[in-house]
């Protein structure tokens, strides 16, 4: 395959992924907006099968695919970028008498920074995490109960439900009337597509074990 063609196969792949990331960011921020999972809010709402957080998360792969195909495009054009990056910091003159080498440090360096830019970016962010406590207003108190009510949705696993509210695993299972060989790691989205329950009645166990064991929320 001529090397012109090859780039412009890549380049066109790239175009389509990058419009599927856009498509799929405008899906779920305004088709499929926060609260259209049904948890405590109205019916739930999906798209060809597929809620919301289901679609977050075909964003967040083709991200990662539009991220490898920029690799490869780098790739394929390393020697003109590494040409580029020297003739930038020393000059056209300078970068002219440069070494094969000499360009190829410049275009490490340079992918080096984007490397450490995006890692502290990242780190930064898991440092300024923190937890938002609930205030209290005047004359209503939000309850636990209504907070882990307000939690359970698609994207939870039956293993989270278990740590969030203490029901465990196997009555969820019994309740849902869902077969002992599915994992606790399964999402409560998908199992409800798969088995036909909705998420009020994982949020009516809930209570209903509340109940039976006499925990308060």
């Amino acid at each position: 395959m001529r090397r012109n063609t090859l780039n412009f196969l890549i380049d066109s792949v790239t175009a389509l992924v990058m419009l599927g990331m856009i498509a799929t960011g405008l899906l779920v921020r305004y088709v499929l907006p926060p609260g259209s999972g049904g948890h405590g809010q109205g019916p739930a709402k999906a798209l060809w099968g597929l809620d919301r957080h289901d679609w977050g998360d075909i964003h967040f792969w083709t991200a990662v695919t539009l991220a490898g195909l920029l690799i490869l495009h780098v790739a394929l054009h390393w020697s003109w970028v590494c040409a580029t990056i020297r003739r930038w910091v020393v000059g056209p003159e300078a970068a002219g008498r440069s070494t094969a080498w000499a360009r190829n440090a410049y275009g490490v360096a340079f992918v080096g920074l984007l490397v450490v830019l995006v890692g502290s970016f990242l780190w930064v962010a898991g440092a300024g995490v923190e937890t938002i406590e609930h205030q209290q207003g005047r004359g209503q108190r939000a309850s636990r109960q209504e907070d882990d009510d307000a939690l359970i949705r698609g994207s939870l696993t039956l293993g989270g439900v278990e740590d969030l509210t203490g029901v465990p695993v196997a009555f969820l299972k019994a309740e849902l009337g869902l077969p002992d060989t599915i994992s606790r790691y399964e999402r409560l989205g998908r199992l409800r597509r798969e088995y036909g329950f909705e998420m009020s009645a994982v949020r009516e166990i809930v209570q209903k074990y509340r109940d039976q064991s006499g925990s308060s929320p």
